[in-house]
């Protein structure tokens, strides 16, 4: 049985030693996987079972280097081409320079996203194994890159008169939406709020179809208090959609202005007086009550005197 294994080994060895002396690389990699799914080797052939990947996810690259003889100065780099957008984010990663012994093998991981708005279709994974010297070795994987069932993205916020306002001024504002999925989406909930102030607007989308197309919601309205501190204040939107069941937010910012008719304050004005009468000190109310009497006295006294001088000269006269 031991005879059996060992010759088993040699014309393992054997193979895997051609295989070796084809490659331009004294290493290649002998197991592919993304997110445990183990990748076949496009080559050149024809129909093949393609690897399906949503759009706008990260998945792993998992890879077995084996290398027969001493290697330094190898490279790993996996990228997916096509992409429309590739020169502001290119799709790929690359593991290394690392060194390999002899008849080691080594395992590589590598993470990789697809963007949101990579088209629907057939690509080509491919990896190429290098080395300082040598020609590089590449691996062609096919994948299908498909759409998520539901899936929004917010694509644009705009504020009008602008993302500076002055307190007690209106806000107002739209939200673009685009649907990155595979269904159709209903009644589209968009909420706009400003937490910081209480503030928020509600509106809704009726429809907005599969595709990547956009609609974008009626004009919102929130007046900001008449008072509020000047600053930047976060705006948060928020597009609920899938029945209720997903949601998909993003953050803006505003600055808000000094609303001057907040800072006036009461101005009191003193003015000297000038040339001013001296004030006699009041008299208390007891007081004026009885000057009051005695002069009524007095009065009456210069009455009866003068009644009586009336009466003393007519008397005279009869007599």
């Amino acid at each position: 049985m031991n005879k059996y294994i060992a010759a088993l080994f040699f014309v393992m060895l054997a193979v895997f030693a051609g295989t070796a002396a084809a490659q331009n690389v004294p290493s290649f990699i002998v197991d592919s996987e993304v997110d445990g799914t183990e990748l076949i080797d496009f080559a050149g052939a024809g129909s093949i079972n393609k690897l399906n990947i949503d759009r706008n996810q990260e998945f792993e690259l998992r890879l077995e280097v084996t290398s027969l003889v001493n290697a330094d100065n190898l490279l790993v780099r996996a990228s997916i081409d096509g992409y429309e957008f590739s020169s502001d984010e290119d799709i790929s990663a690359k593991y290394g320079p690392f060194k390999l012994g002899a008849n080691n093998t080594k395992i590589i991981k590598l993470t990789m996203h697809l963007p949101d708005d990579v088209e629907l279709d057939q690509y080509l994974l491919r990896i190429d194994l290098s080395d300082r010297n040598n020609a590089k070795d590449t691996y062609e994987y096919l994948l299908a890159v498909d759409a998520p069932r539901h899936a929004m993205k917010i694509m644009d916020v705009t504020f009008n008169p602008g993302s500076t306002v002055t307190a007690g001024q209106s806000l107002l504002g739209r939200v673009r939406l685009e649907n990155k999925g595979q269904k159709d989406e209903q009644d589209v909930k968009v909420v706009v709020s400003i937490p910081e102030l209480g503030l928020s607007a509600t509106q809704y989308i009726e429809e907005v179809e599969n595709g990547d197309e956009q609609e974008e919601t009626e004009e919102f309205f929130m007046r900001l208090p008449r008072c509020a501190e000047p600053g930047v204040y976060d705006v948060k939107v928020a597009a609920t959609y899938n029945d209720g069941h997903d949601t998909v937010g993003t953050t803006s910012k505003i600055t808000v202005l000094e609303n001057e008719d907040c800072n006036e304050a009461p101005v009191v004005i003193v003015q000297p007086v000038q040339n001013a009468t001296p004030v006699e000190p009041a008299v208390p109310a007891g007081n004026s009550l009885r000057t009051a009497l005695e002069v009524v006295l007095l009065v009456l006294v210069a009455l009866l005197v003068v009644v009586g001088l009336i009466i003393g000269f007519s008397r005279m006269r009869e007599e």
